[in-house]
């Protein structure tokens, strides 16, 4: 369902009218844009303009200017109003298809839920398989025609029991914790799992691994040892059992880091507006969490891009998407961000990884952010 940015020329962003862009293309949907100050241009557009000398006043009109004249200039002066609304209409019209269709194409590269071919999950060293027993997870001898042992990969790093059509899941991020099976959920974290080397079957994004389990009932736990107990394959075959996963983490056009999915936007957008095309994919507008991903931001990032935060209830109060208030030791503000006031209330990241205020009406480019 996604599709990367391509890379935009110059590393500064120009907003705005009167900076040599072209007017708001989202006129029918948003009220006009406020021109940002001069700190989010660069420092060679910054031009004085000479002060102009006093122009001769011109002499009052004749008394005799005839009402045929008032008529004409008042309908020249209608025609160019109508004129200059169609124009305003078709540009907005424009941008508007350019994001329809940008989303359209997204979702057609979008992967179908589909499941791997089923397997067995084996330990080699003490020749044991899993099975499904109601909810538990247990180690005990192979039998590949039992359905109750056949698993398969699903897409986001998920692994189903074939039989009970749920998913191995952990109790806890803890070591020691219980691997079930509970039913699917596209955003359970608890869901994910990855292969490390050495046939290692990690729960992702965590040093805990699916552990056959030291205890009398053998039942599945994350353990934090990387020892044989830890240690996966196919039954039949030295593959390890992420060789059987039919889907990548993310879908066709993201990019996967750690335990999330980056879209990069093509094209530029108010703040809503991206907002609004990360809803109907299923996500959000970037939120950066950490120095890691900030990292990773600023590696991928061509341009500025809208970060998913804003101050517009109240001012200084930068809350997330789902109305937790940013802290500022949580922020990756530039030591004099932010500082535009009423005027500003919607956060941008730069490709320095470092973010600014800017207002909700310019066009920028976005970053979507997802779960596998």
């Amino acid at each position: 369902m996604y599709g990367n940015v391509e890379p935009s020329q110059g590393k500064k962003w120009v907003p705005g009218p009167g900076h040599g862009e072209e007017e708001n293309p989202y006129e029918p949907l948003d009220p006009p844009e406020v021109t940002p100050s001069q700190k989010h241009v660069p420092e060679a557009a910054w031009t004085r303009a000479e002060p102009s000398s006093p122009r001769p006043l011109s002499p009052a009109p004749s008394k005799g200017c005839s009402k045929a004249k008032l008529v004409l200039v008042a309908t020249v002066a209608l025609g160019v109003s109508v004129l200059m609304n169609i124009l305003f209409l078709t540009i907005g019209s424009r941008h508007i298809a350019a994001l329809t269709a940008e989303l359209e194409a997204v979702k057609a590269k979008a992967m179908p839920n589909v499941a791997s071919r089923s397997f067995l999950l084996y330990n080699e060293n003490h020749r044991k398989c899993i099975e499904a027993d109601g909810h538990q997870l247990t180690a005990t001898a192979c039998r590949p025609a039992a359905a109750s042992q056949h698993f398969q990969w699903l897409q986001g790093g998920r692994l189903w029991g074939w039989q009970s059509q749920r998913c191995v899941t952990a109790t806890r991020d803890q070591t020691l914790a219980l691997v079930r099976l509970e039913p699917c959920r596209d955003e359970d974290k608890l869901q994910r799992w990855e292969c490390r080397d050495g046939g290692l079957l990690a729960l992702a994004g965590y040093e805990l691994y699916f552990n056959f389990g030291n205890n009398q009932q053998r039942m599945v736990t994350l353990y934090t040892g990387d020892g044989p107990w830890s240690r996966w394959v196919v039954h039949g075959s030295k593959e390890d059992v992420c060789s059987r996963s039919c889907c990548p983490p993310c879908s066709k056009g993201w990019l996967h880091f750690r335990n999330s999915c980056y879209l990069y936007s093509k094209t530029a957008a108010s703040w809503e507006n991206a907002r609004r095309f990360c809803s109907l994919l299923g996500a959000q507008l970037l939120e950066v969490d950490g120095p890691e991903e900030k990292d990773h931001i600023r590696t991928m990032l061509q341009s500025s891009s809208w970060l998913g935060i804003r101050d517009e209830e109240v001012e200084g109060a930068w809350k997330r998407a789902n109305g937790s208030i940013l802290s500022w030791e949580s922020s990756s503000w530039h030591r004099s961000e932010p500082n535009g006031g009423r005027q500003e209330n919607c956060a941008a990241v730069r490709e320095d990884a470092l973010w600014y205020d800017y207002p909700c009406t310019s066009q920028l480019p976005w970053v979507c952010e997802g779960q596998p």
